[in-house]
C-alpha cells in the first residue's frame, strides 16, 4: 500500500524541523483531539480524512488544494 498523505506530512514535519520550527506528532495529534499512539496508527496505516488534513494545514497556516487545470482549496465549513 503506498501511503500518500502520511508520507505527506512526514516531508512537511521534516520540512518544519530543517525550517527551525520542531512540529511533533504529539501536537499534530491534539489538533485532531486524538492521542499520540492513535496518530501513530493513522500514520502507520494512513488512514487520514480530508478533515484531517485540513485540520493540520490550518494548524501549519497551509492550505489543501487540489491542483488541475484548475486549482481548488479544500476549507473546513464553519
Amino acid at each position: 500500500m503506498v501511503q500518500i498523505f502520511s508520507n505527506i506530512i512526514r516531508k512537511i514535519l521534516k520540512d518544519c524541523e530543517d525550517a527551525g520550527k520542531k512540529v511533533t506528532q504529539v501536537e499534530l495529534a491534539k489538533v485532531l483531539g486524538t492521542t499520540r499512539q492513535s496518530f501513530s496508527n493513522k500514520m502507520s496505516r494512513d488512514t487520514f480524512t480530508v478533515d484531517d488534513l485540513v485540520k493540520i494545514a490550518n494548524y501549519l497556516n497551509m492550505q489543501v488544494i487540489l491542483k488541475g487545470e484548475k486549482e481548488y482549496v479544500i476549507k473546513k465549513e464553519d
